[in-house]
This record gives C-alpha cells, sequence and structure tokens, in this order.
C-alpha cells in the first residue's frame, strides 16, 4: 500500500527526498509498513467457535460479527485499491518503469477507399478509445483546425487524417454521436468543443478517465501518463517534439504515429483495467450487505461493464 505518498503532496516528497537522499525511499516503505500493520491488525479475522453447540442468540451474534468484519475486510481491500488507483507516481518511479508496447496491436492510417469499410467496423463496437490531434500554433491569435482523429478498438487503432479525407472526415459523425458506443480518453472536454466548433459533431456517450480517477479521490487531473502508470504498471513517453509537431503533414512520420495511436490505445486498456480492478468492489458491496464501495457517481455509467465482467 502506498498510503504515505497517497497522503503526501509533491512538494513534501520532494522535500524528503532533499532532506533524506537515498534513505528517503526506506522512511517511507517503513511508515507504509507500519501504517499496512496497524490496519491488517483492525482486520484480522474472526475468532473461531469453541463449541459447536451454541444458542440461537449466541450464533446470531456470530453471523453479525462474521458479516461485520467481510464488511471491514472489504473496505480495507476497498482504501488499497483507491490508493493504488489514485496516488501519483514520482519521476523517479515512471522512469523506471517499462515503456508501453504496441503488442499484437495494428495501427492504420485510414485511405478514403477503406473509410466505410472501417467505419462499420468501428460502429459494431461497444467501447472505443478516443483521441484528437491539432498542429500547434506559435502566433498570437492563430488556431489551427483539429488534424487528426484516432479511434481504437482492443486490437487496431484508426487514425483518421482531415488532410487525407477532406469531407469524409465529417461522415465520422453518427459514430461520434452514437450514444450507444461508448468513447473513453483523456482531457475529452477539448476534444469535444473543437469537433462541435469545426464541424458541428456532438460526441455523445464519453468517460473522461480523469474524472473517473477523480471520482475515487484523486486531488487533480492524473493526465495519461500517471492514468497510465497507475492502472497498467508501464511508462508512456510523450516528446513535446511531437506533441508540438506539425499534426497536418502528409504522410504523418512514423513518430507521429505511433504517438497518436498510443493515447486512444492506452485510454482503452487504461478503461478495460480500471474495470477489471473495480468489478469485485462492485459486486462485494451486495455480497457483503455493505454500503456502496463504489462511488454512485461511477456506478452510474459504468455498472453495464461491471455486469458484462462478471
Amino acid at each position: 500500500m502506498k498510503l504515505m505518498k497517497y497522503c503526501v503532496s509533491p512538494s513534501k516528497l520532494a522535500w524528503l527526498r532533499k532532506e533524506f537522499g537515498k534513505d528517503a525511499d526506506g522512511l517511507m516503505a517503513a511508515m507504509d509498513a507500519a501504517g499496512t500493520a496497524y490496519l491488517d491488525n483492525l482486520n484480522a479475522s474472526t475468532e473461531p467457535l469453541k463449541s459447536e453447540r451454541v444458542s440461537a442468540e449466541a450464533e446470531n451474534a456470530i453471523k453479525a460479527k462474521t458479516q461485520l468484519q467481510a464488511q471491514r475486510q472489504w473496505a480495507y481491500l476497498w482504501l488499497q485499491q483507491r490508493i493504488a488507483l489514485t496516488t501519483r507516481i514520482d519521476d523517479i518511479e515512471l522512469e523506471a518503469l517499462a515503456a508501453f508496447e504496441f503488442q499484437h496491436v495494428r495501427i492504420e492510417v485510414v485511405e478514403p477507399s477503406e473509410f466505410n469499410t472501417v467505419l462499420a467496423l468501428l460502429q459494431a463496437e461497444q467501447v472505443l478509445g478516443f483521441d484528437t490531434e491539432t498542429r500547434a500554433s506559435f502566433e498570437r491569435g492563430v488556431q489551427h483546425p483539429l488534424s487528426l482523429i484516432q479511434i481504437a478498438t482492443v486490437d487496431t487503432c484508426y487514425l483518421f487524417q482531415h488532410a487525407i479525407l477532406g469531407e469524409q472526415f465529417t461522415q465520422l459523425k453518427a459514430l461520434l454521436e452514437d450514444e450507444t458506443i461508448l468513447k473513453v480518453g483523456v482531457g475529452l472536454r477539448s476534444d469535444a468543443h473543437a469537433l462541435r466548433r469545426q464541424w458541428g459533431i456532438n460526441v455523445a456517450s464519453t468517460l473522461d478517465l480523469n474524472w473517473a480517477l477523480a471520482q475515487l479521490g484523486a486531488e487533480k487531473e492524473m493526465g495519461t501518463r500517471q492514468l497510465v502508470a497507475a492502472l497498467l504498471g508501464v511508462r508512456i513517453d510523450k516528446p513535446k517534439k511531437v506533441t508540438l509537431s506539425n499534426w497536418q503533414l502528409v504522410p504523418l512520420s512514423s513518430a507521429q504515429i505511433h504517438y497518436a495511436a498510443a493515447d486512444a490505445l492506452a485510454a482503452l486498456k487504461c478503461f478495460n483495467a480500471l474495470i477489471t480492478q473495480l468489478t469485485p468492489f462492485y459486486h462485494a458491496s451486495s455480497a457483503a450487505k455493505a454500503a456502496l464501495l463504489i462511488p454512485s457517481s461511477l456506478i452510474v455509467p459504468l455498472a453495464k461493464y461491471f455486469k458484462d465482467a462478471e
């Protein structure tokens, strides 16, 4: 459990590292171990029955105690899960993680002749990873139009580039406005605003992973790198040279293609990991006859996916 890192602000953590140097990690680990031991002691298992013959009153008392113990154990596990998901990872830990990889995943820059076939495939999905890219502007008052839309399934990321597709680009409207298909991503408000302003596309049925983690206790937006680290345990690199590159370029460079695809693919993988990690707690609340562990603000949009994951 990273209880101490959850409670200590990044500035205080930086101070600890400055003051204690190489001993800072050991200090944090010792404090976490002490906190974990204390919480484990609170959740010690109930005592076994001393006799097989007990009164009905005693049996009811034992059942109540067992039920309370189950509730406390799930509450403790939920605390651990929330801390694991919402604790920001410092730069040293982040750089030590393995890099995000495109294993068994295909990346396709969609050509006009392939557009309708790809669109039909995407319309059959329930959940899609979603992101956009826009050419950066370095002049005051100059704003470039959205250049690229990335949409990912579990095994393929499709890149829709306006410079290649032209008017076909707007035919993504039906897909993006389909309320039966969930689009997941990070920082979706700006993406949705650009699509609405430029092409009259009102993106429907979205889940911003920043918002989802905030419901679990994250104090501020985690951002793609932190989300990927917390949910997938890997590092996604976002070099500024690529971030600020010309997304209207045809053809896009290999670095641009992989950068763009990574954001949409990582968003979908993060969503699936979040559902996997939260599902046991969704069912535990009723099994242990306890109050809801997952906030209702998350249960409402995600209940369908918890059920599907059973």
